[in-house]
């Protein structure tokens, strides 16, 4: 029987593209074998970096706080590697001192480098590769900000004063030298009650909307004024109105200096305490704590409507109002100073040795 050429010429075109397929398939299988291989080892090789980037981080912030005892910050440094699983031979450690004006804040710089071994780029003759990470950061003072309460302390009283002890932040104005502080007007001449308008009574109530910053601080970090007008008067009624709200409105689970502070576990200073994070009205938590108020600190008292300098800002817990219920010329707010060593929603400006609250943060 003939065959038909024709039909002979197709099965084995068809016979040899069957093979062509084999031929294509096999090398496919192999090249999305291979790249899935490589995406395994770049996906190994990216979460030992962000590993370790977390590690230089954590170990940077814990350094810093020691900032400027360079000694006492690289032996916290060396027990935060520890504490991470890094060797702190491997670590590189960088000071830079406080040199102002070029240098605000002392810091420390974290190198980390660590050796990494691939599983499948062994095949194309890469066994290992090095990961790195590094992380910079300052410690630093407030320079200002918005949200303090118009009310203030002199330096000297604040030197004075034993942080834990209760203490008057405000009473009788017949003789405010008595007192250990003048209301100020960081929104403005605005009137002094709680009606619409009230800048003074809604500043203490909510904080000041306005930014007053330290004298001294580079505009860079702080563009607001550092003198300010005290509010003249005692203000008994609109202090009242404020510090009640603060008070009855503070959440129960954080009503209390215990249930809103605790031991700076970073730290050995004495009396260093940090907001416990669900009272902490500077961030998003269960709870707040309208009792935590940032307070400006001036240079020296004045009588009657005129200016006052900020020098620093100090961070105050409303325990009361006094045992006179703030009526007439006395309106007593009872509560205590606190040092912390964390951010209390305040600018970073210049490192200060002298202030109340410092605070770290990363820069790099």
């Amino acid at each position: 029987m003939l065959r038909n050429p024709f039909a002979t010429i197709v099965h084995r075109l068809h016979r040899e593209q069957r093979g062509q397929v084999l031929w294509l398939t096999a090398f496919l299988i192999s090249v999305l074998g291979g790249m899935t291989a490589i995406a395994v080892d770049i996906g190994s090789f990216s979460s030992h970096r962000r590993d370790l980037q977390n590690y230089a981080d954590a170990i940077a912030l814990a350094a810093s706080l020691e900032l400027p005892d360079e000694d006492a910050a690289e032996a916290k440094a060396d027990d935060w590697a520890v504490k991470n699983g890094v060797d702190p031979d491997t670590m590189t450690l960088t000071f830079t001192e406080q040199n102002l004006p070029a240098e605000p804040n002392p810091k420390v710089r974290v190198e980390l480098a660590e050796d990494h071994e691939f599983t499948f780029a062994r095949l194309v003759g890469i066994s290992s590769g090095v990961v790195g990470s590094s992380a910079t950061a300052i410690k630093t003072s407030s320079a200002g900000g918005a949200g303090m309460v118009p009310l203030s302390v002199t330096e000297a009283t604040l030197n004075g004063v034993a942080l834990g002890d209760n203490v008057v932040l405000k009473y009788d104005a017949s003789n405010i030298f008595e007192g250990n502080t003048n209301p100020l007007r960081i929104d403005g001449p605005g009137s002094a009650n709680c009606a619409p308008g009230g800048t003074y009574c809604t500043g203490v109530m909510y904080g000041a909307e306005n930014v007053a910053c330290a004298s001294g601080v580079d505009s860079t970090y702080c563009a607001g004024p550092t003198v300010v007008d005290t509010q003249p008067g005692n203000v008994v009624g609109a202090t009242r109105t404020a510090i009640r709200d603060r008070l009855n409105t503070t959440d129960l689970h954080c009503n209390e200096f215990d249930e809103v502070f605790e031991d700076d576990p970073t730290t050995n200073e004495a009396g260093a305490y940090r907001i416990v994070q669900d009272c902490n009205p500077y961030l998003v938590g269960s709870y707040t704590s309208r009792r935590v108020l940032i307070v400006p600190v001036i240079e020296e008292l004045c009588n009657g409507s005129c200016e006052v300098t900020i020098v620093n800002f100090a961070l105050f817990f409303l325990e009361s109002i006094g045992s006179g219920g703030c009526t007439g010329y006395d309106c007593e707010v009872v509560g205590r100073f606190v040092r912390v060593n964390q951010n209390v929603g305040m600018l970073a400006g210049t490192f200060d040795p002298e202030a109340m609250n410092s605070f770290v943060r990363l820069v790099e």
